[in-house]
């Protein structure tokens, strides 16, 4: 009867293991052939198309013009404070990704293509948003003896709002103008509100000025949105991060199907899981797992870590100009000097009874814990290997003497 109950507990427990893989292996299968991904907006060619429909030589024309066609944006009634704001949403076909391995992916991009808003770049990932802010030149404006550099300092916004939709928001408020003079280097700054630059047309100091910088400014925004949109279509089209963690699951879950739970898994904690990077133990079926490779138990001969550390000696630096005269040394000379330092590397070596894969090396760097852990975990196995041994010898020697009498 309890051979029966074992039984029928190591069947089931048999096709749980079968489904799970089989689970991981139909979304591994699911993701790598999906269709590739596609990220749509058609208000950028609409939106760019305007603003160059709407220019006139004169910039403080072509900036009314840009008003009347877009509204600046009050976000409080009671507020006399309105924005250019402008927002795109992208939209994705087949979408099939993690939020956080795509705004990853954009904050990196942003950090490597515009460095000015890669500073103050944060990542919410309860809110599946991406916000920074920045400081932005805009525009010039040179006349006789002066010359006016304008800055904004708008804020971003990237939030995933539905599966397939992608949205962004920039905001601006204010105008920071730089005026230098003649050969000054040291400008002097003004700041205006958006909504206080107006009317163009009139009479005033810096009208032109401003009127580059409000078109400059939806310019810049939309510039942006395309060159994001064009990137994601790039290099975006599948996620390459959940690709990964699915075959991941879907390897271990295959291990599992064969040798059952690992006894001990030795794992490198990278952010990207790799499991050829992992060590995988089945003390009941008496293998271990590593590099696509399996190996039995009873094939190991041995295993010890070694450093193979690189020096680098120190180095000396005189500071000051100092004065030397006949040896004698004058003024304020100092000579610095940086102290010896020792990398370590460390390797676990195992050497295998296997003429394929005769030895085994697994480097852990300087972490020293991980080596002897590694070490630790094959020495175990070699006592145990060594103790069954013994027990297998004075077995087969009472045996003998047995049959003998």
């Amino acid at each position: 009867m309890k051979k029966l109950v074992f039984s029928v507990m190591m069947t089931i427990a048999f096709y749980g293991i079968c489904d799970a893989q089989s689970t991981a292996g139909s979304n591994y299968d699911k993701a790598q052939f999906a269709p590739a991904m596609r990220w749509a907006c058609p208000e950028i060619e609409k939106y760019q198309n305007l603003l160059n429909s709407l220019r006139n030589e004169d910039y403080k024309i072509y900036a009314d013009n840009v008003k009347e066609k877009i509204e600046l944006v009050t976000f409080k009634e009671s507020s006399s404070d309105k924005f250019q704001v402008t927002q795109a949403i992208l939209n994705i076909e087949n979408p099939l990704f993690e939020t956080d391995n795509l705004l990853n992916h954009v904050s990196t991009w942003i950090k490597n293509k515009y460095k000015d808003w890669g500073k103050n770049i944060k990542i919410d990932k309860g809110d599946s948003s991406l916000v920074s802010s920045a400081s932005i030149h805009i525009a010039s404006h040179s006349r006789f003896m002066h010359l006016n550099k304008v800055y904004i300092s708008p804020s971003l916004i990237i939030q995933q709002t539905e599966k397939d939709k992608l949205l962004i928001t920039f905001m601006n408020l204010i105008y920071k103008n730089s005026e230098y003079i003649g050969s000054d280097n040291k400008p002097t700054t003004y700041t205006a509100k958006v909504s206080e630059v107006y009317p163009f047309k009139s009479k005033g100091e810096y009208k032109i000025t401003y009127a580059k910088a409000y078109v400059s400014t939806y310019k810049y925004f939309w510039s942006f949105i395309s060159d994001l949109c064009n990137e994601l279509n790039a290099n975006f089209t599948k996620d390459p991060k959940m690709l990964t963690k699915l075959h991941y699951e879907y390897s271990k879950d295959s291990l599992r199907a064969i040798y059952g739970e690992p006894t001990k898994m030795i794992t490198d904690h990278t952010s990207i899981p790799d499991i050829n990077k992992e060590l995988h133990f089945y003390e009941t079926a008496q293998k271990f797992v590593f590099m696509g490779k399996t190996i039995d138990f009873q094939d190991i001969m041995s295993c010890e870590v070694v450093d193979d550390p690189q020096y680098i000696p120190g180095r000396s630096t005189t500071l000051g100009a100092g004065l030397c005269i006949f040896g004698f040394g004058l003024g304020g000379a100092e000579t610095v000097r940086t102290p010896d330092k020792t990398i370590h590397n460390y390797v676990v070596n195992v050497k295998i009874d296997n003429m394929g894969t005769p030895l085994i090396r697994i480097g852990t760097g300087q972490n020293e814990y991980k080596a002897t852990e590694i070490a630790s975990t094959f020495e175990y196995i070699l006592r145990h290997q060594q103790a069954q041994k013994v027990t297998k010898t004075k077995k087969s020697s009472s045996s003998s003497k047995r049959q003998n009498n």
